[in-house]
């Protein structure tokens, strides 16, 4: 699974959300930069990825938060999409241990298992203090990709 994860976060370089304000302009920003697929219509994804934050936050603790919507165009997905975005200014996204998000993992997936499994891995890495220190510093796609490798 590990690889998999690897080679998604590998296809985008990391975006830098230099002064977000708020989770909803945080997410807003990066959907509007983002190359999606034809056929994905921004705005709905927005409202969708919203929608998911106010039923549940998608915050995970120790400062990462992986928005994400299952099934949301799938039938638009022909591939699975995993974006890292770094917070210049960490915001509160209601994380169950109450620290800030600094980084969030967006993830897009075409298939629900594969949903899942990119989820379980995100949050395994998530639980690493080690990892999540690197993740502070705001790594480039290249060191992002080697470190997580090296955890393999």
């Amino acid at each position: 699974m590990q690889m998999l994860l690897d080679e998604l976060i590998a296809e985008y370089d990391p975006w830098y959300l230099v002064d977000p304000e708020s989770m909803p302009k945080a997410l807003g920003e990066l959907l509007r930069a983002l190359p999606l697929p034809k056929g994905l219509d921004r705005d709905a994804l927005l409202d969708a990825l919203l929608g998911r934050e106010e039923v549940m936050s998608t915050a995970i603790g120790n400062g990462i938060a992986i928005p994400h919507v299952r099934q949301f165009g799938s039938e638009s997905l022909q591939k699975d999409i995993v974006v890292v975005a770094y917070l210049f200014e960490p915001l509160d996204w209601k994380a169950p241990d109450g620290q800030l998000v600094h980084t969030l993992f967006l993830v897009l997936a075409a298939d629900e298992t594969r949903h899942l499994q990119i989820l379980a891995e995100i949050a395994r890495l998530a639980s690493d203090e080690d990892f999540v220190a690197f993740l502070k510093t705001m790594p480039d796609r290249a060191a992002l990709v080697e470190r997580m490798r090296q955890m393999e």
